[in-house]
């Protein structure tokens, strides 16, 4: 995972983007559409929204704190579609005028969109590497520092959260990869990036961010449950505050690629699942990862009041997999942490959004064979940190207006999720 901050002359505002040989294949294909060689009204079709389509609703109560004692910010999450993923999947976006699928349409579209959003934190999914100083340069023009984690193999994207400098502070961050030498159900190149932010109005009180985006092939839920508990087990250790014992703040963001019926999304609402039927027993012992989602060596180390601080290390080599100082800890002596049959965390996480409307219509982010929500904004709940507002997820019978996407309206294949959180001190700090 790397830091980037690209030269600022790189791109103008109003300049032209980076076009891959891929992409002019695609531009190719929209200059023979519009010829006349192919169906030029899908080249011209418009996507109506409705006005309401999109808006900012409130959902908690607004703070009584005198001002200038809380900290207000907005938090963005989006999978904005790699073009290299686009063209590899050509036959996903059939239904797409072949003019919304060239990055040279996308990018701006994508630009506008997210700094109309305004985000104080923007994680983002799908970012591909290439575009990192051609166009994600641009975030860090108007006063954006951005971290960035690449898939593990040979894949082109990753993801990145952004935040404005002028009003946080990095104080850590560490990136997850969930690919695992000889454990098959962690044999993906998928990963997670997260960040410690220090607020700069309030010194004393950091948060975590993290996103990630997990596999997509609908029938190995057992390999996402898998990736959840790496990247739970990783928050754990990250987001805990030694000074005061219990978990920082935290806000937890991506593409799960679950729906809110699924085990993953079970887990992270409910706190436990049931996971007999999708783990293999012997798995969980030899990269140290308990059924609670934390790693072996951090409970023992808290157990025993000792530090567990590390960061930016591949799970598989690191000091997790290993007996701890001062133990010799062996499957048999601690067997009732693993495979037990269920799952379980204790992060105390809430979600953002509600998926199902009053009337009972399931709220949707993007078409996989149907409109689902797969994309999911989570946070502390705990009472330092208050959910304000939401930008309104659709309905999946709304969606319907959108057609294809991408269209001339949405640069990605998928919608983007905003929330608007507050910070408040503990009352220690008051």
């Amino acid at each position: 995972m790397s830091e980037f901050k690209p030269s600022l002359n790189h791109v103008s505002y109003g300049g032209q983007f980076e076009v891959s040989a891929n992409e002019n294949n695609i531009n190719n294909e929209c200059q023979a559409c519009e010829s006349g060689s192919s169906n030029s009204s899908d080249v011209k079709s418009t996507c109506t929204v409705p006005p309401d389509f999109r808006i900012w609703e409130e959902v908690g109560c607004r703070s009584d704190s005198k001002p200038g004692s809380s900290f207000k910010f907005r938090v963005v999450s989006y999978n904005v579609l790699a073009q290299c993923l686009l063209e590899y999947h050509p036959y996903l976006y059939t239904g797409c005028s072949p003019h919304n699928l060239k990055w040279k349409v996308r990018a701006p579209r994508l630009f506008d969109e997210i700094v109309e959003l305004a985000p104080d934190i923007l994680c983002l999914q799908e970012v591909q590497a290439s575009h990192l100083e051609s166009f994600y340069s641009r975030f860090e023009q108007i006063g954006y520092i951005g971290i960035f984690k690449q898939k593990t193999g040979q894949r082109e994207d990753g993801c990145a959260i952004y935040y404005k400098q002028d009003l946080f502070e990095k104080s850590d961050q560490c990136s997850v990869e969930y690919y695992q030498p000889g454990l098959p159900i962690l044999n993906r190149d998928n990963i997670g990036v997260m960040v410690k932010l220090v607020p700069r109005g309030m010194p004393f009180l950091p948060i975590v961010v993290a996103t990630t985006h997990l596999l997509y092939n609908p029938k190995r839920t057992d390999v996402r449950l898998a990736q959840l508990q790496v990247l739970l087990a990783e928050l754990d250790r990250f987001a805990y505050n030694c000074r005061e014992p219990g978990h920082l703040p935290i806000i937890l963001t991506g593409d799960l690629n679950s729906t809110p019926e699924s085990a993953v999304i079970q887990l992270l609402d409910r706190g436990y699942v049931s996971a007999s039927t999708f783990r293999d027993s012997s798995d969980w012992k030899r990269i140290g990862v308990t059924d609670n989602c934390q790693h072996l060596s951090v409970v023992l180390d808290r157990l025993e009041g000792r530090p567990s601080c590390f960061s930016n290390v591949k799970i598989y080599n690191s000091e997790y997999s290993k007996d701890v100082p001062g133990h010799s800890p062996s499957p048999a002596e601690y067997s009732v942490m693993f495979n037990s049959g269920a799952i379980g965390h204790s992060l105390k996480l809430v979600s953002a959004y509600d998926r199902c409307k009053p009337d009972g219509h399931q709220e949707a982010s993007t078409f996989q064979d149907r409109w689902v929500t797969v994309d999911y904004v989570y946070y502390s709940y705990c009472s330092n940190l208050n959910l304000l507002e939401r930008l309104r997820l659709p309905t999946a019978q709304e969606c319907q207006a959108l057609g294809s996407l991408p269209n001339d309206v949405y640069a990605s294949d998928h919608l983007a999720l905003a929330t608007l959180f507050e910070l408040k001190p503990a009352l220690n700090h008051l």
